[in-house]
């Protein structure tokens, strides 16, 4: 009798590793989303390789129960806060996700930022992200007018000015910053 009970219990334990080792095992998975000033993102959109998903409570935390252990593409999403896309090995049990994200907002204080050491280069990059957030957004076009006035792409920096202004921009700022980029651009272009 003790002969298959050894016997069993080999089986078992051989039945186990070839679970795990085809993904068949589940774990919870649970999370957390914070921006770039560390305080929780609530109904931030998770998604776990396309099937399986959740969203962030107020404390910016979510869970994904009974995951099968393998590899994945883990995406977020919220309106006004930059997406999120990356590869994530889901294998140990208690294991967390953090994720740090930034809003529109906190980007467009990284590019004043960027501006203010002068670091074009930088605040190019960035405003670029927050222009993806949403292209619409009269703040973000006024700072990246702001970045192709620095760079002297005077066409580009005219266009995202008019654009402020036929999405309704009132801002006397935006009206006197695109006079001064007309009257700039108006010069290089007789030169």
């Amino acid at each position: 009798m003790k002969k298959y009970t050894l016997l069993f219990f080999i089986a078992i334990m051989a039945i186990s590793c070839k679970t795990a080792e085809f993904g068949f095992t589940t774990i919870d998975v649970n999370g957390m989303v914070y921006d770039f000033s560390n305080r929780p993102v609530a109904n931030y959109e998770i998604s776990l390789g396309g099937k399986l998903s959740a969203s962030t409570d107020i404390n910016g935390r979510f869970s994904l129960p009974k995951t099968p252990v393998g590899s994945y593409i883990i995406t977020g999403y919220k309106k006004n806060y930059e997406n999120y896309s990356e590869e994530v090995i889901i294998k140990d049990v208690g294991q967390i996700i953090y994720i740090r994200i930034p809003s529109q907002n906190q980007l467009l204080g990284m590019v004043d930022e960027a501006l203010s050491a002068i670091n074009i280069a930088s605040a190019e990059k960035i405003i670029e992200r927050a222009y993806r957030i949403d292209e619409n957004n009269i703040e973000m076009l006024f700072y990246y007018a702001t970045v192709m006035f620095r760079q002297h792409e005077y066409d580009k920096a005219i266009g995202l000015l008019e654009k402020t202004k036929s999405l309704g921009s009132k801002d006397v700022y935006i009206d006197k910053f695109l006079m001064k980029l007309r009257e700039v651009h108006g010069v290089n272009q007789e030169s």
